[in-house]
């Protein structure tokens, strides 16, 4: 795996809902068997916390996928995520990373770790255990922030594409 550059919020608030971004929270939810579900992707907003700083969910090329169990017991079918979430959050988590190149993911954000939560990004190709208060919800946040490249996001057949390969890579071990 190389070091990418990081676009951050560099190319501006987006129309709307990005193709490729809704096809990777998409595909997240299959890979994972629904433990992690989309908790929230594009909204023209500052980052939690952080008055006046843009955040990437306002590029369209970030999501919050939650893997917290939310059973509805008068409707079994709106169900979401599943028991044990923070183990599949992991496996997940160790999914990206190792394909991060060709999912094009540029930054994830695990809120949950004490102190104050982890950060990827693609820049420093790793992990980051924050020992300050960084970002907002953690520690303890049960939901991983992400965030893909631009012309990632704006794909949904290249998404499609490098999960049929990451599943094809789990099949055969």
């Amino acid at each position: 795996m190389k070091h990418r550059a990081y676009t951050g919020t560099s190319d501006g608030v987006a129309k709307g809902r990005r193709a490729g971004m809704i096809e990777f929270i998409k595909q997240m939810g299959i890979i994972t068997d629904g433990a992690l579900w989309n908790n929230g992707d594009f909204g023209v907003r500052d980052i939690k916390g952080k008055a006046g700083q843009l955040s990437v969910h306002a590029t369209g090329r970030a999501c919050d996928l939650s893997y917290r169990h939310m059973p509805n017991h008068k409707d079994a079918s709106n169900t979401k995520g599943k028991p044990e979430g923070r183990k599949h959050a992991l496996e997940a988590c160790r999914i990206m990373v190792k394909n991060a190149d060709l999912l094009q993911i540029e930054m994830i954000i695990d809120y949950f770790p004490e102190p104050h939560g982890r950060a990827w990004k693609c820049d420093r190709n790793g992990w980051v255990k924050y020992d300050r208060h960084m970002v907002s919800g953690s520690p303890g946040g049960d939901w991983l922030h992400v965030e893909l490249s631009p012309a990632m996001a704006d794909d949904a057949v290249a998404v499609r594409s490098a999960f049929k390969q990451i599943s094809e890579q789990m099949a055969n071990g």
